[in-house]
């Protein structure tokens, strides 16, 4: 197993055809590479108290989710896992948040989504680089197209509970 820091963490949650993004306020976080054949990873984020009204219901409903983490460095370009909440433990003055995940797209997925586009829309050579350039800098943005996608594949739809 490997261990991580997390440094980042959002929801990126399905409402109806929209996705929205959730950032998660984290205080401290670990992620673990299970190394299984599943690919399979387990996540912990801790969390003020008042993030249980967001998870809980979550956990209950045992709803899966696309999650956008960042790990190590604020630097380091995200990775979309799909997963659900596995427990809420409450600690003295905070909760941890533990999710089970998969890993459901990197970052050679997103850029390959900007590229298909920029194809799409006719660009070449230096033009089509120097935009790749610039909309890779709207992570944000692919992300939720890569979620929407995700979600799509999954056949699945999150209702809007906080936020």
């Amino acid at each position: 197993m490997k261990t991580f820091r997390l440094v980042s963490l959002f929801l990126l949650l399905k409402e109806e055809k929209d996705v929205y993004s959730y950032r998660v306020p984290l205080q401290e976080g670990l992620i673990i590479n299970r190394e299984e054949r599943n690919k399979s990873w387990l996540i912990e984020a801790v969390l003020p108290q008042s993030e249980e009204e967001t998870f809980r219901p979550k956990m209950e409903a045992e709803r899966q989710m696309v999650l956008e983490v960042v790990i190590t460095d604020t630097h380091n370009d995200p990775a979309l896992m799909t997963g659900r909440v596995r427990s809420i433990v409450p600690l003295e003055s905070r909760i941890s948040v533990i999710f089970d995940a998969v890993m459901a797209s990197g970052k050679d997925d997103v850029s390959n989504m900007i590229l298909e586009g920029l194809i799409e829309e006719g660009y070449s050579g230096h033009d089509m680089l120097s935009e790749f350039y610039q909309r890779k800098q709207d992570q944000g943005k692919w992300s939720k197209q890569a979620a929407a996608r995700i979600y799509e594949q999954l056949g699945s739809t999150e209702s809007r509970s906080k936020k």
